[in-house]
């Protein structure tokens, strides 16, 4: 009879504590319970993340009607949270690195929580406009903090799988939130309110952000590689308990230097992220991100009033629209199934090319079938992109300024949310929906043309970048 009181031990290690052993430790583990607490709360975060972006949208009609809110109101409310989570997101790659990965999740989910809640007592739109900033602000910090501590704690094979699976629970609470909001929303005056209370929520995820240990490979890159090994131990220790005897840790032999050298800390200024080699991949996860905030605008936001623009009446346009978000569900869950199967570059630039398509098509179709189709092609595609994205952008980073490359990737995109309403409107005021079907091609094809232009086309064992 086996001993109860007995669990399964990781084997013993050897060698120094560089960041290629580390990477190799964390490679090599399957998924266990660690694993399956940090995509839980990725996934929360997510929640709110996607959520909250929605949460003015859903109030609208209840802010005019109660508080006297113009559209002018709405819109400076939405490009608030917008502008906040540009902010956090640069904050949180300043925090992130300094401070440790868990630093702009804990802090980031605590402040989203509290403003959100304060957003629900606004007595007027000014009030409501600042609060949704100061929310933007810590929530744009979580998500940049979540995303970077995921990828460096899941194993290469899982990164991927696992924000797919974030990005679609975050899809399907949306989904729920908007129904929900359509039954307290017309409650009465202070029904409205309801919808920005649910941040408080946020509060339950803090603790078990805080009981999240540290970032092995950030500690390693600090120099601190007693604690590093005390964190890594910890995550391999509760996985051979619930998962039996681990394999042992496969170390490449030919590794860039960063990684094979002793263990010390390292500090990278932020111009490092703007020279030599680094510089490129600055360059192309901005402009990725500056391409998928617009097409996301396009597709989230203005899809229901250019189908009215091209001869849609009202109620079929947004019933329309409402069809077409379910290829984004979709997508994100067809990406937990082939996200980690093909290389992060080749998938970002295939999905550009073929977004491309589908968003030309969909924008110039005239066939009522046709158009259908086309919508729920961008929309899917629109939905793998996500964590693919996400994976790809802090794999492409080096440790030591993974979450500031990361923040100012993600900001770039969140900029875009700023100023793509009113570029939008422009476009398709003055030339029609035609212009807004041949900017989204072109935005999808620089998409996966920057990728392809400027991406590595190789990388280590571990599939994060190291070098400098």
């Amino acid at each position: 009879e086996m001993s109860m009181t007995s669990s399964p031990q990781p084997p013993t290690t050897t060698g120094p504590v560089t960041l290629a052993s580390v990477g190799a430790r964390l490679d090599r583990l399957p998924t266990g319970p660690f694993h399956r607490r940090v995509m839980l709360l990725a996934g929360l975060t997510f929640v709110f993340e996607v959520g909250d972006q929605g949460a003015v949208g859903m109030a609208a009609s209840a802010l005019r009607e109660h508080l006297g809110v113009g559209l002018q109101g709405v819109a400076f409310a939405v490009s608030a949270m917008y502008l906040g989570l540009l902010a956090g997101a640069v904050a949180a790659g300043q925090l992130g690195d300094r401070l440790g990965r868990r630093t702009p999740l804990i802090w980031g989910m605590a402040g989203m929580a509290l403003f959100s809640a304060l957003a629900a007592l606004s007595p007027n739109i000014t009030v409501l406009v600042l609060l949704r900033l100061l929310t933007g602000v810590f929530l744009g910090a979580a998500y940049v903090g979540v995303v970077v501590y995921l990828s460096e704690v899941f194993p290469h094979r899982r990164r991927a799988l696992a924000l797919a699976v974030a990005v679609s629970v975050g899809t399907l609470a949306t989904v729920g939130l908007t129904h929900l909001a359509g039954v307290v929303v017309p409650m009465g005056e202070h029904g409205w309110r309801i919808i920005f209370a649910l941040g408080l929520l946020g509060l339950l995820v803090v603790p078990a952000c805080w009981r999240l240990p540290e970032s092995p490979r950030w500690l390693v890159a600090k120099g601190r590689t007693e604690e590093a090994e005390q964190a890594l131990r910890g995550i391999e220790e509760s996985t051979a308990a619930r998962r039996g005897p681990l394999p042992e840790p496969v170390v490449p032999e030919l590794v860039h230097e960063a990684g094979a050298g002793p263990a010390r800390a390292r500090e990278l200024p932020f111009a490092a992220l703007f020279r030599g080699r680094l510089a490129a991949t600055t360059l192309m996860l901005m402009i990725c991100w500056i391409c998928y905030s617009a097409t996301m605008q396009v597709t989230t936001t203005w899809t229901p009033t250019i189908l009215g623009a091209r001869g849609f009446d009202a109620a079929s346009a947004l019933s329309t629209a409402a069809n077409l978000t379910l290829g984004s569900l979709v997508g994100s869950l067809v990406a937990i199934v082939v996200a980690d199967r093909f290389p992060r570059r080749a998938m970002l630039i295939g999905i550009g090319l073929i977004g491309a398509l589908a968003a030309l098509a969909f924008g110039l179709a005239t066939d009522h079938l046709l158009l259908l189709l086309a919508g729920g092609a961008v929309f899917f595609f629109a939905g793998i992109t996500s964590p693919v994205l996400n994976t790809y952008m802090a794999e492409e980073f080096p440790t030591e300024v993974r979450a500031r490359g990361s923040g100012i990737a993600f900001s770039a995109g969140r900029l875009t949310n700023v100023a793509a309403p009113f570029t939008i409107a422009l476009l398709l005021g003055a030339l029609g929906h035609q212009a807004i079907a041949w900017a989204s091609f072109g935005a999808w094809l620089l998409l996966g043309g920057s990728v392809l232009l400027l991406g590595r086309r190789r990388r280590g064992a571990t599939g994060m970048r190291e070098d400098v």
